[in-house]
């Protein structure tokens, strides 16, 4: 019987194994770069910025004559909101001013009146409203552009109404509030002073921040700028303000880095006041520094013109 010599000939070539890693890696990539482009194409990143929880709102109790207030957006969606008028023994002019309130990205009204709850007690009319998807107003908050425009019918809403002097119309916002508010003020000249606390200079900014810390690398700047539209920056319209505007950002806020605050007071015109509050924090500066009361109703009460009543 004849035997056949086995040769290394008669074997297939060898694959590199490098080649059998790459396959399976550049699948991975393209299908990474896939899910990135359809996330930016959609925007679906930009929902992250938004954590509403909806449900009832009644009137808060302890606030005598607040009432629930349905007002529509210009697309149609129903909004709600209350007005909280001045308290009677402490107004001082009739109307007294009146404070817009624009909170910040999560939780609903009940949650955020803690921030302007003294004002009512102090002679100003207050009105906040909850963004689409928040509280009671329906939709969904899916967009920035949305969100400023729930703000302009907020505005809307004041302006008609007979307890509200129209040229004295302030604004409070805080947080991402603060970015939608800076917003609605470059475009409304109605609002005649501002307070924005614990903002942020720009959606991409806020996000590599998020990511990176307060001095974001490339890797997050560039995610970033995948992921995030950044039109309606702040930075931009608070250079469009030309009106007076009251800055607040605290040293360690653990969400917007306090570079943030002093970037928007640099890029605004000389009619801003910045404070920064030292050790403060995102959600609890009334709680750290409770002369922002105080500082926060001098202010309003300095450029609203608000006088005694003469006999």
């Amino acid at each position: 019987m004849s035997q056949k010599t086995l040769t290394g000939t008669d074997d297939p070539p060898a694959t590199p194994r490098s080649g059998k890693l790459l396959r399976p890696l550049s699948r991975v990539c393209i299908l990474l770069l896939t899910i990135l482009i359809i996330f930016w194409a959609t925007g679906c990143m930009e929902r992250l910025f938004y954590h509403p929880t909806s449900g009832p709102t009644p009137p808060p109790a302890d606030h005598p004559g607040a009432e629930s207030i349905q007002f529509s957006s210009s697309d149609g969606t129903k909004l709600s909101g209350w007005f909280i008028p001045a308290w009677p023994d402490a107004a001082r002019t009739n109307p007294p001013p009146t404070i817009l309130h624009i909170h910040g990205n999560a939780g609903n009204i009940e949650s955020h009146i803690w921030f302007t709850e003294y004002l009512p007690p102090n002679g100003f009319n207050l009105f906040i409203f909850d963004f689409r998807g928040y509280g009671e107003s329906e939709g969904r908050a899916i967009r920035r552009d949305d969100l400023i425009a729930d703000s302009h019918a907020a505005l809307g809403i004041l302006l008609v109404r007979s307890d509200v002097d129209p040229d004295r119309i302030g604004l409070y916002a805080q947080s991402l509030g603060g970015a939608i508010g800076l917003n609605l003020m470059a475009d409304r000249p109605e609002i005649s002073v501002g307070v924005i606390e614990s903002s942020f200079t720009s959606w991409r900014e806020v996000a590599a921040s998020a990511v990176g810390g307060d001095q974001p690398g490339w890797f997050a700047r560039l995610l970033a700028s995948v992921l995030i539209p950044d039109h309606h920056r702040p930075i931009d319209a608070v250079s469009r303000i030309d009106r007076p505007l009251l800055l607040l950002q605290g040293t360690d806020d653990e969400i917007v880095p306090f570079s943030h605050g002093q970037r928007l007071a640099e890029a605004s015109v000389d009619h801003s006041t910045f404070h920064g509050l030292t050790g403060g924090r995102h959600n609890s500066l009334r709680d750290s520094h409770p002369e922002i009361e105080t500082l926060i109703i001098n202010f309003f009460k300095q450029h609203l013109e608000v006088m005694e009543i003469q006999p």
